[in-house]
């Protein structure tokens, strides 16, 4: 990928047509996030749709432009079949932009899956990495706790396991300047001889990485911070945040009919509405944004599907600071020292290549 401005001056690429609530808040988040210093945006989609909601919200003034894609791809499609079918889609023009080098980093709030394969297609894997997985991260005490991956692999080998391992543990260091990050294994017992196949292989190629890793680690050591890195498979990660943001929004309606349902609480809710107001910040998805899918070679970024403006805002806030950050050529330096692939596992058949990962 070639690159004529500098990472500050090229602008993100954002799907303007991702999202159940898409173009309007995607539009109204890059407004947001423009308005906070993280311009420039380039909007992919519906042109005169996209300028027309630009304009009406008092958007045109602002570093923002647009490119016109005649295709879009639904929630429902396959990933696989739309990412080859709709080569005009939004989401392969977000990815064009950085793979030609006119953007550095692209968001979406679209099909998840969809957006991973138009992105295996175009900009590719990095090298040694075998799968890409997507990253989120737990506000525990006292580092944040990086947990992958969260749904972009249901069935996962020992190697890729110790690639997401790598991978995390260099996102650790990049977003949280964590030194030398712990890295663990969840599994249903810290014991070595717990867990499945897949995860004993894994613990057996990571104790030969020079990365930081400490074995297996339960469920409950999520919410402690006990690990700076946590690995595990799409589909167990996937349930692990859904339970988190769930129990957030869970306890926090408790706490607040709690203090509503007694007259003494109601009269002391000032003194305690600016703290919890900021604890539910840090726990709200909607501050995060968007997940980083860590393997690709580019900065690309997914949000859930029900993102707001201020969640698309927060995502390309976050995916400004991942290419200034320098994420991607860590990433790829990580994998390139470390990783082991399927020719050093003992229990694994040979990795799928790119065709396979997406095909039917």
């Amino acid at each position: 990928m070639t690159q004529s401005l500098s990472q500050e001056n090229l602008p993100i690429a954002v799907d303007a047509m991702g999202g159940d609530k898409a173009p309007l808040v995607v539009i109204e988040g890059a407004i947001a996030a423009c308005r906070a210093g993280a311009g420039p945006v380039v909007l992919v989609g519906d042109g005169a749709q996209v300028e027309s909601e630009l304009e009406r919200l008092g958007g045109a003034d602002l570093p923002i432009t647009i490119q016109h894609a005649s295709e879009q791809i639904a929630m429902g499609e396959s990933p696989s079949r739309a990412a080859r079918r709709k080569r005009d889609s939004s989401m392969h023009g977000c990815f064009r932009l950085v793979e030609s080098g006119d953007a550095c980093a692209t968001v979406t709030a679209g099909n998840s899956g969809a957006f991973l394969a138009v992105g295996l297609l175009t900009v590719r894997r990095l090298k040694k990495c075998e799968r890409p997985c997507l990253v989120t991260s737990l506000p525990t005490q006292p580092n944040p706790t990086v947990l992958l991956d969260i749904g972009a692999n249901v069935d996962v080998r020992a190697t890729h396991l110790a690639q997401f391992a790598l991978m995390g543990a260099a996102y650790s260091e990049i977003q949280f300047g964590t030194d030398k990050p712990s890295v663990a294994l969840l599994s249903n017992g810290t014991e070595p001889t717990k867990g499945t196949e897949a995860l004993r292989e894994a613990h057996r190629l990571l104790n030969q990485t020079p990365i930081n890793y400490i074995g297996f680690v339960e469920g409950r050591d999520l919410s402690n911070g006990y690990a700076d890195v946590v690995v595990t498979d799409g589909l167990t990660g996937n349930i692990v945040l859904k339970l988190c943001e769930g129990l957030v929004t869970t306890l926090f309606g408790r706490v607040k009919a709690a203090i509503q349902s007694r007259p003494l609480a109601m009269a002391l809710a000032p003194v305690f509405r600016k703290p919890l107001h900021a604890l539910y910040n840090e726990l709200d998805w909607e501050s995060v944004g968007a997940a980083p899918i860590l393997g690709l070679n580019a900065v690309a970024l997914v949000g859930h599907g029900q993102s707001s403006a201020k969640a698309i805002s927060n995502a390309i806030i976050n995916a400004r600071r991942a290419s200034s950050q320098g994420l991607t050529a860590a990433i790829a330096a990580t994998l390139e020292m470390n990783a082991p692939s399927g020719e050093i596992s003992t229990s694994e058949l040979p990795m799928s290549s790119t065709d396979e990962l997406i095909g039917e």
